[in-house]
């Protein structure tokens, strides 16, 4: 009679440690108010109240002519925030990664460029300060390759619009960069 009543204890323990809600320590985490921590889920983190989307990272490897390019496309830490005029309470506002080039570029197998991070900072001569907060990198390919320099075109938009700053950007064999906004022809429109 002891055993079967110590059976009939510790089945119950069992039974009842098997069918207790578990907490999903995911679930608790982003739950918590006072964490500061994000979670990545479907592509969009959350960071205290606002919800951040972020971009797909690309990499690109390739060569042309006796260059090998690669870059990578990569969010930033920085938010980019637009504000959409439907309700004018700022309930629409609607947040995103800002975006970063880390570029490598070599000649030959060597070194032209190594690591250089292309990011909005570099465009404040050319995009107005109290204006670049809007703005995201969103363009950035190889457009001519010389002997003595590769240009990459690049440009930096207002997220979901066609809203955008267009340049040259231009690498020559010594590594250093220039920079040439192209203006805006209207009558492409």
């Amino acid at each position: 009679m002891k055993y079967e009543i110590l059976i009939f204890a510790v089945s119950t323990c069992i039974l009842f440690a098997c069918n207790s809600p578990k907490k999903n320590n995911l679930q608790e985490e982003t739950n918590n108010p006072t964490d500061t921590s994000s979670v990545v889920k479907n592509d969009t983190v959350s960071l205290s109240e606002k919800t951040v989307h972020h971009f797909e990272v690309v990499t690109v490897d390739t060569v042309i002519g006796d260059y090998r390019i690669v870059y990578q496309h990569q969010n930033d830490n920085q938010i980019v925030a637009t504000y959409l005029i439907t309700d004018g309470k700022g309930k629409d506002t609607v947040y995103y990664a800002n975006q970063e080039i880390l570029l490598n570029i070599y000649k030959e197998n060597t070194s032209v460029l190594s690591n250089r991070k292309i990011k909005r900072e570099n465009f404040f001569s050319y995009i107005p300060q109290n204006e670049i907060t809007k703005y995201c990198l969103t363009y950035f390919q190889p457009e001519n390759v010389s002997s003595d320099n590769i240009v990459f075109s690049i440009s930096f938009c207002i997220p979901d619009t066609d809203v955008c700053y267009w340049f040259e950007l231009t690498v020559n064999t010594n590594g250093q960069i220039q920079i040439k906004e192209l203006e805006d022809d209207e009558g492409d429109m």
